[in-house]
């Protein structure tokens, strides 16, 4: 593709988008990556994770440093693995895998063995993403007794439990009701870094914020950015995993705008999954009264290299969450209806 032009932190990737930003009535967020830097929080947790719970099972070996946050981003890629917890199990049920094909629970010796990572995460991209693509994958390969062994080695709630204490540590009480039972003490949730300039927020329109976390994480996180009294739990400016649609699915972005009335949104995200969600969002019969923008942003982990390409079909790319409401904020009318 061409050479991307920023201008102050934002490009333009679709010129007709800068017709309708003028009059964009709400700005719906995303939180990780976008109001909050979780690059040493959750994608650490999502390396840590995956050795962690191998090292549960009787006779596996397997180092923290198992994983690069770069092989994390190609399970990102491949789509449908917004859900930290489903990456995770998915990440597992490779190693397992392998372990029954090799004859080994060395997962340092099994992590350069076919499939790799790379091939992996892009046959799941083939079969449309999502952990079921997973669990298909592997399942179907194996012979019915390496499948019953896997199957006894692969315990979800356990996967997703290790995850949480790692992530919330001694916050695990307040946002999942459970006192931590493997590791102590304060969870990499505390490395999370705000994002967001509050003095940026565009006057007189509507935020909201859609995310893949649950409504405790969400409380949590809006405090940290400083932003939950603007958007109060449980309200109706959110969407959460709660709610029952998991990004790309473009549900709950639509249940968001109708029940917000909006008709023209934008929405910040970091991801890939938050631009399909849009993409998908349009392919919706509400999308006929409802306009949704996608403006991408850099604070995520997805690599600077690969985004102008990544992230193409969006409308805005953009350094930060900032660089976005700055380049709102110079084409909004004072008031929504207002000439420019």
């Amino acid at each position: 593709m061409a050479e991307i032009l920023f201008e102050e932190g934002v490009a333009l990737l679709q010129p007709e988008a800068g017709l309708v930003l003028p009059l964009v009535d709400m700005v719906v967020f995303d939180i990780d990556g976008v109001l909050l830097d979780v690059s040493r929080s959750i994608r650490t947790v999502n390396c840590l994770s995956v050795p962690a719970y191998l090292r549960t099972l009787p006779g596996w070996t397997a180092p923290d440093d198992l994983l690069t946050s770069e092989e994390i981003e190609l399970f990102k890629e491949a789509g449908g693995f917004n859900d930290d917890w489903d990456l995770t199990r998915a990440a597992v049920l490779l190693y397992l895998l392998k372990s029954v094909r090799y004859g080994s629970a060395d997962a340092v010796a099994l992590h350069p063995r076919t499939p790799t990572i790379a091939e992996y995460t892009s046959e799941l991209s083939a079969r449309g993403g999502w952990l079921k693509a997973a669990e298909e994958l592997v399942f179907s390969g194996l012979t019915a007794s390496d499948a019953a062994i896997v199957q006894s080695q692969y315990d979800p709630d356990r996967i997703i439990r290790l995850f949480q204490e790692l992530w919330a540590g001694d916050l695990c009480p307040r946002i999942y009701g459970f006192v931590p039972a493997y590791f102590r003490g304060e969870g990499f949730i505390r490395l999370d870094r705000p994002l967001l300039d509050l003095s940026l927020l565009p006057a007189g329109r509507q935020i909201g914020f859609l995310t893949g976390r649950s409504l405790a994480e969400a409380q949590v996180a809006l405090e940290r950015v400083g932003i939950a009294e603007q958007m109060p739990l449980p309200g109706p400016q959110g969407m959460t995993k709660d709610d029952g649609s998991n990004k790309p699915q473009p549900w709950g972005m639509r249940d968001l705008l109708v029940r917000m009335n909006s008709r023209v949104a934008l929405y910040i995200g970091d991801t890939v999954d938050d631009m399909r969600t849009v993409l998908a969002f349009r392919h919706l019969p509400e999308a006929r009264d409802i306009t949704v923008l996608s403006a991408q942003v850099l604070t995520g982990t997805t690599a600077p290299e690969i985004a102008p390409t990544l992230f193409a079909p969006a409308d805005l790319l953009a350094t930060d969450v900032n660089a976005v409401l700055r380049y709102l904020g110079r084409h909004l009318p004072q008031r929504i209806g207002d000439s420019l």
